[in-house]
């Protein structure tokens, strides 16, 4: 377990992760914000789409202990 820096909407959140988890499952399950939606989770639909340091990412497909020290929004 390591524990990664993301500054959400501006606000600096500290999270532990496991290794394996995805941006959109912390995004949703740990961090509660919700407006990250689940749709296909393949990536193909773009719903989970968040913003990372300007750019779009399909949340579902990456790793969230890539990210960390990243801006997302």
């Amino acid at each position: 377990m390591s524990t990664i820096s993301l500054r959400v909407n501006g606000v600096e959140r500290d999270v532990s992760i496991t290794g394996y988890e995805t941006l959109l499952t912390i995004l949703r399950d740990e961090l509660k914000l919700t407006g990250t939606k689940r749709g296909c989770n393949q990536g193909v639909c773009g719903a989970c789409t968040v913003l990372v340091d300007g750019v779009a990412v399909r949340s579902c497909l990456s790793l969230a202990g890539l990210h960390d020290g990243a801006e997302i929004s």
